[in-house]
């Protein structure tokens, strides 16, 4: 097939394509984005800044950088980021075209016509995709055309270097983002190597831009077990066997949602779910099995099918061995599609006859169509503030913290993201700890904890770790102080927070290096017996504050905290747990939060008497060291200091640390706890 043949076949099958998704892309501009997406778009305002999907162990920002440019132009805003994705859904269809080709130039339209009505599960792809699964098809697809073009060169001719170099590069970069694509480069790779027999020596150009672009990957993945996650087979919930024996029997379901059987409503959702009628579904496995039985027999005489057959089975054969796969994990079988695609058209005319193709490729497109029209129509009927979307309106929110001032907020992980990017970060939301991956990384949680005016936005309708607004209430009250509640739409938001305590404190002298007002200088107690800290005179207190140095480690997990009136009796006023710091609120810096980073302990004492202050070790042995002791003295509520912002909010995190460093305030509890956020946020 000729250039110009080319040219007049692929924009007529990207013009069905972009006909065929225009009324999805429709629903999704009127769906707000979730928060994966709106990281996405976060990340592509703030380029060059992680390397993996923000919040995420693994991942990488390559939907980003290819966002980037439509924000450019068009503006960082939902509609921009939804085109995004609606371009990478149409980047599909010249894929399986130039496959299709490799195996037979006359089946180049039919496979690309295939792509442009596919099953709706790719229809949901390109228009609610989960991110990340976009771009791995089209890598993936990439990386076929590449194996098939350089394993189909005739001997003695060499691959030139720069397509070995073009793909191992475009593999490591599949690799980096989603290792889902592992099964096709395995594939491909296999291929090249079998068919390029008395070459393999000059597969090292391949070998190593691999390496290079999928090092931000494997490097992380030497240090931290998380990176692996996505992948594994074991955890501490499941072990290896009863997962598999569990999702290999259910097997053909997620391939039924593959070729359109079953559909659900978003990526992946087991309780809203469109079931093809029997004659339909009878007709799509019909069709494609003996699609695949024609290409398994044709692909003896055809070299490059086996690499098709070979990609598509390796994606079976993978994934039912991680533990995030299961019945319903659709999105881990895409990888296998594009061949599959390009197999049935080749299929077609291993038949005997290309208007055989076009027959198959037809009754399978329309059979996808009518299937896409029943997803098309629950997207239409659904409330995108009920399940399965769980995407209310945040507007009132806004409208709600912008009447008040507040700037940065705590939400769980949806609404944060959502709330940060439909707000163009004049809001800024974090999580107040990474409820998928506990303890790693969250991009914007240190800029709420800097702050001052903060408020807590929680959604009882959508399922999170965080407490619904009557238990924030009640450890609200446990907690002492004053806060407002004020109903916003779907959202409850508390705000206008004000602590029993004062900000006012005074670094314990008789603590040593723990009262010397230095966060740099720490002492390190025994990590098994109680330490005792004894006041120069018994003093009223309203509060005693426990703070982490800058460097070295932090406070224990697992204490209580004693104070005692006559220096010999004492009483708990407060309690840690290992594991249990998700329920532990308390204020910090004038606002209430969990302290999940064993940073800092404030403990209300409400005016009591203390002449000293002892911490006692509960089941532990861990190392733990103390910066500061600071203690509260007693006032008068109206003689109490306020928790007022004293630093532009607009400082970058350089600049923080030159002004704290700059006019320190060694008589405020927050003064050390920024100084200790800007110093670890380098």
């Amino acid at each position: 097939m000729d250039a110009p043949s080319v040219r007049r076949q692929l924009p007529l099958a990207l013009i069905l394509a972009v006909v065929v998704r225009a009324p999805f892309w429709a629903e999704a501009l009127r769906t707000p984005v979730d928060g994966d997406t709106a990281i996405v778009g976060l990340m592509a305002r703030h380029l060059g800044r992680g390397n993996t999907l923000w919040g995420q162990p693994y991942g990488s920002p390559l939907e980003a950088w290819l966002i980037a440019p439509v924000f450019a132009v068009m503006g960082a805003r939902p509609g921009a980021l939804r085109l995004g994705y609606f371009l990478l859904g149409l980047g599909l269809v010249p894929v399986a075209y130039f496959l299709a080709r490799r195996l037979d130039p006359r089946a180049a339209l039919p496979a690309a016509v295939l792509l442009a009505c596919p099953p709706p599960y790719f229809l949901l792809l390109s228009a609610l995709p989960p991110p990340m699964y976009p771009s791995s098809l089209i890598l993936c697809g990439l990386v076929l055309l590449l194996a098939l073009r350089i394993g189909d060169r005739r001997p003695p001719a060499p691959a030139p270097a720069a397509e070995l170099a073009l793909a191992g590069a475009l593999a490591g970069l599949a690799a980096w983002t989603h290792l889902m694509s592992l099964t096709v480069i395995g594939a491909s790779a296999a291929y090249v190597f079998l068919r390029d027999r008395g070459r393999r020596a000059a597969l090292l150009y391949a070998l190593v831009p691999f390496l290079l672009t999928s090092a931000p990957w494997w490097a992380r993945a030497i240090v931290d077990r998380q990176a692996t996650r996505v992948v594994s087979v074991s955890g501490r919930e499941e072990s290896f066997t009863p997962h598999l024996l569990q999702v290999l029997p259910r097997l053909p379901r997620p391939l039924a949602g593959v070729v359109g059987i079953r559909t659900p409503w978003i990526a992946d959702d087991p309780d809203h779910v469109l079931p093809a009628p029997r004659w339909v579904a009878a007709a799509l496995v019909a069709l494609y099995g003996a699609s695949l039985v024609v290409a398994v027999r044709a692909a003896r005489a055809r070299p490059p099918a086996w690499l098709l057959l070979g990609a598509a089975a390796l994606v079976i054969v993978a994934f039912p061995f991680p533990l995030r796969s299961g019945p319903d994990s659709i999105r881990f079988l895409t990888p296998l599609y594009l061949p599959l695609a390009a197999l049935v058209a080749w299929a077609g005319l291993a038949l005997g006859h290309p208007r055989r193709a076009w027959i198959l490729v037809l009754v399978l497109a329309c059979l996808h169509l009518g299937m896409a029209s029943r997803l098309l129509a629950a997207w239409r009927g659904a409330d995108r503030a009920a399940a399965p979307f769980l995407l209310p309106d945040l507007g009132p929110v806004r409208v709600v913290l912008e009447s008040r001032q507040v700037r940065r907020a705590y939400a769980s992980y949806g609404p944060s993201y959502r709330l940060t990017f439909e707000s163009g970060e004049k809001i800024i939301a974090s999580q107040p700890w990474n409820e998928r991956f506990l303890h790693y990384p969250l991009p914007y949680l240190d800029e709420v904890r800097f702050a001052k005016n903060v408020a807590w936005v929680l959604t009882p309708r959508i399922p999170t770790d965080l407490p619904g607004p009557p238990a924030f209430e009640s450890a609200l009250g446990a907690a002492g102080g004053r806060w407002r509640r004020t109903a916003a739409g779907e959202a409850v938001v508390f705000h206008d927070f004000v602590p029993p305590f004062g900000p006012t404190v005074e670094p314990l002298a008789t603590a040593g290096a723990a009262g010397d007002g230095d966060l740099a200088t720490v002492l390190t107690p025994s990590p098994t017996s109680p330490t005792t800290w004894v006041l120069p005179s018994p003093r009223a207190l309203d509060a005693v504050t426990l703070m982490a140095g800058t460097e070295g480690p932090r406070l224990l997990r697992s204490m209580d905290v004693e104070v005692s009136a006559d220096g010999t009796t004492f009483e708990t006023v407060a309690s840690r747990r290992r594991r249990e710091e998700r329920s532990d609120l308390r204020w910090v810096g004038g606002q209430p939060q969990y302290v999940i980073d064993h940073d800092l302990v404030a403990v209300p004492l409400g005016g009591r008497l203390v002449a000293a202050v002892r911490v006692t070790p509960v089941a532990s042995g861990d190392a733990w060291g103390l910066a500061e002791v600071l203690i509260h003295s007693a006032q008068e509520p109206s003689g109490r200091g306020a928790w007022d912002e004293w630093l532009d909010p607009g400082l970058s995190w350089a600049e923080r640390r030159r002004a704290l460093s700059a006019t320190p305030r060694r008589d405020r509890e927050d003064w050390y706890w920024r100084t200790l956020l800007a110093a670890r946020a380098r």
